[in-house]
């Protein structure tokens, strides 16, 4: 009897110890398999990481604008900017945002300061001069205000060539069958920012003041 007592004993004891080493090799291979994944998410973030530029340039602005029909923004901005009879129709800038690292998703937005002016209108082409955001009418709402769609930067890493979008954004005072009192003499500025997916931001601004009479 006690031989079958001991014998069970012996079992019961190299069960706990075969499963202490089981337990030994389980949590070694979780802490590892923890480590390698903690590492390569790091490398992975790192690869990630965004490095973008933004550009704004005048194109056509330093004249104070007069109201300008919508239907007749594209004829002036083909005109520089300029009406028939020489008067300032609109501004306009140049937008470049370029990436020389992994693809990114980036979107653009705008924020206005504006004083005095109730009637200012923008709109957004592209490189090939089609609209990219249409007609935005600046009401009550002048924060957060679309540049157009999110994009797509592709990647530059393996090229070793910056990718790029252009953008122009024209911004005139819409014309209104009455004496719009409320724009004279008003002025604005604007911040033009772009963030990406990474939460990278990058801001400039513009400005343009209204030909009071």
């Amino acid at each position: 009897m006690e031989g079958n007592i001991s014998y069970k004993k012996g079992i019961i004891i190299m069960i706990y110890v075969f499963a202490i080493i089981f337990m030994f090799f389980g949590i070694s291979f979780s802490y590892f398999s923890a480590r390698a994944k903690s590492e390569n998410q790091a490398l992975n973030t790192k690869s990630g990481k965004l490095n973008l530029s933004l550009e704004v340039a005048s194109k056509y602005s330093g004249f104070k604008l007069i109201p300008t029909a919508d239907e007749d923004i594209m004829k002036a901005y083909h005109q520089k900017c300029l009406d028939d009879n020489g008067n300032g129709a609109c501004v306009a800038y140049d937008i470049i945002v370029s990436n020389d690292t992994a693809r990114q998703d980036v979107v653009g937005t705008i924020d206005f300061n504006i004083n005095h002016i109730e009637n200012l209108s923008y709109i957004v082409l592209d490189e090939g001069e089609n609209i990219y955001q249409d007609t935005v009418k600046i009401n009550d709402k002048i924060n957060n205000l679309p540049l157009g769609e999110r994009f797509i930067l592709e990647n530059a890493l393996e090229t070793g060539i910056p990718t790029k979008k252009k953008f122009t954004l024209i911004i005139w005072l819409s014309n209104y069958d009455y004496d719009q009192d409320e724009d004279k003499n008003g002025s604005f500025t604007a911040s033009v920012t772009y963030n990406s997916i990474y939460g990278q931001k990058l801001t400039s601004n513009v400005s343009g003041t209204e030909k009071g009479e």
